[in-house]
């Protein structure tokens, strides 16, 4: 078959030949009744895509106008809502105004429990051998993250883990990693008002100190600087 795939290509196509072919229909083998219908139906396919193309047109402007109306509608609504809330609050009987309003009344805040635990703890040294952090948590309602750090030693001894420092960012660069070491681990916990989350997977990374390396509970990342983010 040698027509494009696109339909309009095939439209294209057609329109090129289909004159020729009911000039020439005897000469070259087609029916003239054959050659009169696709000069007919291309026609008429050729005024149905400029049909199309109107109405896609027409339904984009129409769309737009859509939008802009129903932004307006919106806007004024919140405003409505908002001087309803505003009215509700200084009055004896709030619920019966947000009743009147057919509006639901709004609703208390609940206190934030326990953030989740931190995830996806990444670490890599640096060129100037500094332990470079990164980790996913929620920094809502204020909450902070303290990362601990132990090392185990050339002979294998695992040391105890030690608070080195609360961040309010998703990440921290260890200024004082320790050297002469077979690993250092690290392992981070997000804390904010109602209280600490759980420590995440302990990442540990290998020095090459000598000594069987320990299993990475975590991952070792690429090199990157730590960028501040919001979450």
């Amino acid at each position: 078959m040698r027509l494009p795939k696109s339909k309009i290509q095939q439209l294209q196509y057609l329109e090129g030949r289909v004159d020729g072919w009911e000039e020439n229909q005897a000469a070259i083998g087609v029916p003239l009744e054959l050659a009169a219908s696709a000069k007919t139906k291309t026609e008429a396919a050729r005024t149905a895509w400029e049909a199309y193309q109107l109405k896609r047109q027409e339904a984009s402007d129409a769309r737009v106008l859509w939008l802009d109306a129903i932004g307006g509608a919106v806007d004024d609504g919140r405003g409505c809502i908002r001087a309803i809330d505003a009215f509700a609050k200084n009055n004896a009987n709030p619920d019966a105004i947000y009743a009147l309003a057919s509006i639901a009344p709004p609703k208390e805040r609940e206190p934030l429990g326990k953030p989740a635990t931190p995830t996806d703890l990444e670490i890599v040294l640096d060129t100037e051998g500094r332990a470079n952090l990164r980790w996913g948590g929620t920094r809502q309602g204020g909450t902070v993250f303290t990362v601990q750090r132990r090392t185990t030693s050339t002979a294998g001894q695992t040391g105890p883990w030690t608070t080195l420092v609360t961040v309010s960012e998703r990440a921290f660069i260890d200024l004082a990693t320790p050297s002469g070491v077979q690993s250092v681990g690290y392992r981070v916990r997000a804390e904010r008002f109602a209280g600490p989350s759980a420590y995440s997977l302990p990442v540990t990374l290998p020095l090459g100190a000598g000594g069987n390396q320990q299993e990475v509970a975590g991952a070792i990342a690429p090199a990157t600087a730590p960028e501040k983010d919001a979450g």
